[in-house]
């Protein structure tokens, strides 16, 4: 079990390209598998099943014609027409018994070279298998009565080495289509990893650099190809927050060197701080969005690996399955054992596949909402489910436990990027001021209908906000933490969003080292746009 664990963790920890290779190519090679055993498996069984029926006929048209021989007792007579099946290569030996009684006695015989002679009574009636062949024996009637018995032999090694030289070119056959397909999959590897090898390499040079001018390629149309321009779009919006906050920063020391100046000069300065006010703010709503590009590759990762061990199991089963079939001892329960978990680890396969699509799908709809501030109708607990799980990447490693209290199918018409600002702005807050300490605590998240108007509450149980300092929460630039990450815009840009694009209002309450609690209400369906 260790060896095999540890050969799963080195197997998880190869290159995306190394694994997809392989992937293609186990599956190829079980389905190629298990088409040459259907394929030997019922050309044994045809093989057989026309052996019965030719010593079938052979022991009919014996019995037939040497039922006369032994109604008059004439050996010789019998002896030559058993001899008659020489010209059947395949028939060992033909045995001719008559009645003695309540048992059978021999009465003619047939032997090819080297055969055993007939036993001297005659076998149970039916079909009996043995090492060299199988043999027959029938009864032999006479107008309805039985006057005797007929044994045909026959050996089938001739069809067995025939059936081995099928075994061997198939075989032959399935080791040519291996190496075909693991060919083909090594060509179609770049295919698929490529983008999403391109996408990380991109983001880790950024990452290291902070060189936001660099982007990752384009090189394809699906959900990989539309994450590549959600990004580049993201990186670009990032850049513009970069010069923007540069050029504010100017425009606020300039300010600041002519404090002394005139009234004009003072109320031009006043509305030019006002205008990089907003557009500070406007930069901090796209900076969230940058949030959502370092979890991309961790969370799509996790489905990729366990489709990765599921096919790994699959290979180890396929190499027992093949061992026990060279070495003749595969049995009808090893093949549906085999069967079992070749369909369990295909529908985990699908399952994480389809997993890691719907992460790309949820983190394209928050980025677009976000970006875009279209206005439409959303399932509201889907959608905090899915702003939640873009910021899985920064909550998952705090430890916290998030709660999210929402009926289903509760529709909202409204605009999504606002809500999922206010929601990723109260979350952020609750990490970086809500527990200094750095123990874990809870985040809940609930929502109901009052009415025409939505409730929606958030709370953490932190270490709550101080009185003198809940009433200034909303002002712009006042913060806590102004030298740990805090740039006082979280929840004034909060403020803004509820009340402006939402329509609604919202409060806040808190108790120190109990947490706070923020109540938004916003209405279900906008009756124009704000």
């Amino acid at each position: 079990m260790f060896t095999r664990n540890r050969f799963l963790r080195q197997f998880s920890n190869q290159p995306i390209r190394r694994k997809l290779t392989l992937l293609m190519a186990l599956s190829s090679s079980v389905g190629l598998i298990l088409s040459g055993v259907a394929l030997i498996s019922y050309a044994w069984n045809s093989a057989r099943s026309t052996a019965i029926r030719d010593v079938q006929s052979v022991a009919q048209i014996s019995a037939d014609s040497t039922a006369a021989a032994l109604v008059f007792g004439d050996v010789v007579a019998a002896r030559e027409l058993l001899s008659a099946l020489r010209s059947k290569p395949e028939v060992d030996s033909a045995c001719l018994y008559t009645e003695d009684g309540d048992a059978s006695a021999l009465f003619a015989q047939y032997l090819q070279n080297g055969v055993s002679p007939c036993p001297a009574t005659a076998a149970k009636v039916g079909i009996h298998e043995h090492l060299r062949g199988l043999s027959l024996v029938r009864e032999v009637e006479q107008n309805g009565d039985r006057i005797g018995w007929l044994q045909v032999q026959v050996n089938l090694q001739p069809l067995t080495h025939t059936l081995m030289v099928q075994v061997g070119i198939t075989v032959a056959i399935l080791a040519a289509s291996f190496a075909v397909s693991l060919g083909i999959a090594w060509l179609m590897q770049p295919a698929l990893a490529g983008p999403i090898l391109d996408l990380a390499g991109v983001a880790r040079r950024i990452s290291e650099s902070g060189d936001y001018t660099l982007r990752a390629r384009r090189l394809g149309s699906d959900e990989v190809g539309r994450l590549v321009d959600d990004f580049n779009s993201m990186l670009d919006q990032i850049a513009i927050r970069d010069r923007d906050i540069e050029t504010a920063r100017d425009a606020l020391s300039q300010q600041v060197s002519e404090k002394t100046a005139a009234n004009q000069d003072l109320l031009e300065a006043l509305d030019r701080l006002q205008q990089t006010q907003a557009q500070l703010v406007q930069s901090e709503r796209l900076a969230s969005l940058g949030g959502l590009v370092a979890g991309v590759a961790h969370e799509i990762n996790t489905p990729v690996g366990v489709g990765v061990t599921a096919a790994s199991t699959l290979q180890d089963r396929a190499r027992d399955l093949e061992q026990a079939y060279k070495t003749d001892t595969l049995r009808r329960s090893d093949l549906e054992r085999f069967v079992e978990v070749a369909r369990e680890s295909s529908n985990i396969i699908l399952r994480n596949l389809q997993r890691a699509a719907d992460l790309i799908q949820s983190f394209k709809q928050v980025a677009v909402d976000q970006s875009s501030g279209e206005r439409r109708r959303f399932d509201l607990r889907n959608y905090i489910d899915e702003v939640l799980l873009s910021l899985a990447p920064r909550t998952k490693k705090t430890g916290h436990r998030i709660v999210v209290e929402c009926p289903p199918d509760l529709e909202v018409d409204s605009y999504p990027g606002a809500l999922a600002q206010v929601l990723t702005n109260f979350v952020s807050n609750s990490l970086l001021h809500a527990f200094p300490d750095g123990h874990s605590g809870e985040l809940r998240i609930s929502a109901q209908r009052s009415g025409d108007w939505i409730e929606l509450h958030y709370s953490d149980n932190g270490s709550g906000i101080p009185p003198q300092d809940l009433k200034r929460i909303y002002d712009p630039f006042f913060t806590t933490k102004r030298g740990s990450g805090g740039s006082g815009l979280g929840l004034h840009i909060v403020y803004n969003l509820v009340q402006q694009i939402l329509g609604g209002t919202i409060e806040a309450a808190s108790e120190i080292g109990a947490g706070t609690r923020f109540t938004v209400r916003f209405p279900a369906h906008l009756k124009s746009k704000p």
